[in-house]
């Protein structure tokens, strides 16, 4: 089966589901490393600063407090997708965890592109997301809404008809960063959690740049997944020294 056929719906639609990547116990503990999270760095910035720039319920970057999150960005199953879909080189732009309590909405409840303020299209994908769903998700708990096919549009259809996938819990949705989505109201009794992790081809910029935060990790591919081989240098002599350190390897 080629890339194509196995990622169908994703080249058509803008987003594939895939079930069950996670078991029910690994996502209740992402949840609960998720709070953890969460609360370190409301001490840092505090409530009223988040609430401020809307940054509220919102986990930027877990993998940078918790090592446990590198594992949803970088798995078996992760590494395939981005390969096949994106190469090589892709690299992590971003991951970052949405919480959404019941009866409230979340500040992405507009259509939007992750790839944000773009209106063009192109033939491939420059940016992919899988989504890992914590919870259930569907549309009582404000799932996440598509419009499917508005990748390949370069404006938003107000018109089109919107779709909002049923996902268990522990299900990945993959989607191009460039399909119009938003997030929904949840109207539940129950929290909604769920952890996006975005990849782009290295031309584009990382939501923060890991490669001047921490040390290159020894695993080559995961130290081109974080930019290190794609960051810009500081100097000419910076470049080169850079180029001279990699054929001395």
């Amino acid at each position: 089966m080629n890339n194509k056929a196995k990622y169908q719906e994703f080249y058509e639609r803008g987003y594939q589901v895939f079930p069950g990547v996670l078991t029910g116990p690994e996502a209740c503990s992402y949840k609960k490393a998720l709070d953890a999270v969460y609360k370190e760095q409301l001490q840092e910035f505090g409530l009223e600063n988040m609430q401020c720039i809307q940054e509220e319920n919102t986990v930027r970057a877990p993998f940078l407090y918790d090592a446990s999150f590198v594992g949803l960005f970088y798995n078996n199953f992760t590494q395939r997708v981005v390969k096949d879909i994106l190469g090589e080189y892709a690299i992590l732009s971003l991951q970052n965890a949405i919480l959404v309590p019941p009866h409230q909405t979340h500040h992405q409840g507009f259509y939007h592109r992750d790839i944000i303020h773009q209106n063009f299209v192109t033939s491939t994908p420059l940016g992919i997301n899988l989504y890992y769903c914590l919870d259930d998700y569907t549309e009582s708990n404000g799932a996440t809404t598509f419009i499917p096919g508005s990748h390949r549009e370069e404006n938003l259809d107000t018109e089109a008809m919107a779709e909002i996938p049923a996902a268990a819990r522990g299900s990945v949705i993959l989607f191009d960063s460039m399909v119009y989505h938003k997030a929904g109201t949840n109207q539940s009794d129950s929290p909604r959690y769920g952890i996006n992790n975005m990849y782009t081809l290295p031309f584009l910029k990382q939501q923060i740049r890991y490669a001047s935060i921490l040390p290159a990790p020894p695993d080559a591919a995961l130290s081109r997944l974080l930019g290190f081989e794609s960051k810009e240098y500081l100097s000419v002599n910076d470049f080169r020294q850079h180029r001279l350190f990699r054929e001395r390897l």
